[in-house]
């Protein structure tokens, strides 16, 4: 079965921003079939459930230069193309991550630069409300002084029960979480639900479980991940493992945090060692199980994302500039090279779309 893929990327001067391919979720191959243009660094999206529709983060130029010219975008899917609805601005740098909420009637963002995070509204034909957004910012730092000489705001993702935002940020090893229910007010901390990481961790993506009561939490900076059962009103550690071999000891980054559609497996990159972890998930208790972890091919795996029926992988090799797929082997967890590379500017982040005839 073939899908449309959506691959963004960070642009060069040529400003060739969201690149389409097809995808054989059968044979692991795939071949480019469309461009969206004349946008800058379209570095995540996020893709509508119930309307055709997909959101970007991305440059505009004709909001000025890079440090301001940020904004999150939707577009009409069509077939093969994406068809602009309307942009946003949010006047600092690009975000590094969007998110719909469960009732997709809101786009949650965070931007790394200036630690902003945020929410647009969304309007019943999934354009973007013109009302500004609601926005927080944050302040402080960490011990690594490399990395977390301030805030940096890196993830952004609105609870299962559509209750809370937890932003994650890298710079000052927190998740903080405010209420998103009554965000019309202004976005207000929930104290209680605070995650606070190791020092120096640097976490930097969080993922909720398909059961709504795991979650988990991808550390860059120690390249760990930690589970955690949500409550509500909590949100209790369970475990912390690492996605790097015991004796690693040079460079490395984590990346992206996936789960299996069955959450039974745990996915993390690693930028520096280059590889692919796999974990078992035991999806009563919390606990993971390291069952492999699969060198790549190319340089820093940045995002990554299973093909429908998850017998492949695509996968950005952000350093390498190349696209290539991997075949997975669901007994062990192990990751092989299947098809690639396709030459790519930086490319660093993979979303599927719907079959194509």
């Amino acid at each position: 079965m073939k899908h449309v893929t959506y691959v963004g990327t960070y642009t060069d001067a040529k400003k060739e921003g969201i690149h389409i391919f097809e995808s054989d979720t059968e044979t692991g191959a795939f071949r480019p079939i469309g461009l969206v243009s004349g946008i800058e660094n379209p570095i995540f999206l996020a893709l509508a459930k119930h309307k055709p529709i997909l959101y970007a983060a991305q440059g505009m130029p004709e909001f000025g230069a890079p440090a301001q010219n940020g904004a999150v975008a939707a577009y009409t899917i069509k077939g093969d193309t994406l068809l602009p609805i309307n942009h946003k601005p949010i006047c600092v740098t690009v975000p590094c991550y969007v998110a719909l909420d469960p009732s997709e009637q809101a786009l949650v963002f965070a931007e790394y630069t200036n630690a902003v995070a945020g929410v647009f509204d969304i309007n019943a034909d999934g354009s973007l409300a013109d009302t500004p957004p609601i926005t927080v910012k944050h302040t402080g730092s960490g011990p690594d002084k490399g990395r977390q000489e301030k805030a940096h705001a890196h993830c952004a993702e609105v609870s299962p029960d559509g209750k809370h935002l937890c932003v994650v940020d890298l710079g000052i090893d927190r998740v903080k979480v405010y209420d998103f229910v009554n965000r019309a007010a202004g976005l207000k901390e929930v104290e209680s639900l605070t995650i606070k990481s190791a020092g120096g961790a640097g976490p930097r993506h969080i993922l909720f479980h398909p059961n709504r009561k795991l979650a988990f939490l991808l550390h860059e900076l120690n390249n760990t991940v930690s589970s955690f059962f949500y409550t509500g009103d909590a949100f209790i550690h369970i475990q912390t493992l690492s996605a790097v071999p015991s004796d690693f000891h040079d460079f490395s980054k984590a990346a992206a945090l996936k789960l299996s559609a069955d959450g039974q497996r745990l996915f993390t990159s690693n930028r520096g060692h280059d590889s692919i972890a796999t974990f078992a998930v035991d999806t009563a208790t919390g606990k993971m199980e390291r069952l492999a972890i699969s060198k790549l091919v190319g340089k820093s795996p940045r995002d990554f994302e299973f093909m429908p029926g998850e017998k492949f992988v695509l996968l950005g090799h952000e350093n390498s500039n190349e696209l290539f797929s991997y075949a997975y082997d669901a007994a062990t967890g192990k990751l092989e090279p299947a098809h690639g590379p396709y030459v790519l500017n930086r490319p660093v982040f993979v979303k599927f779309g719907a079959v194509r005839a």
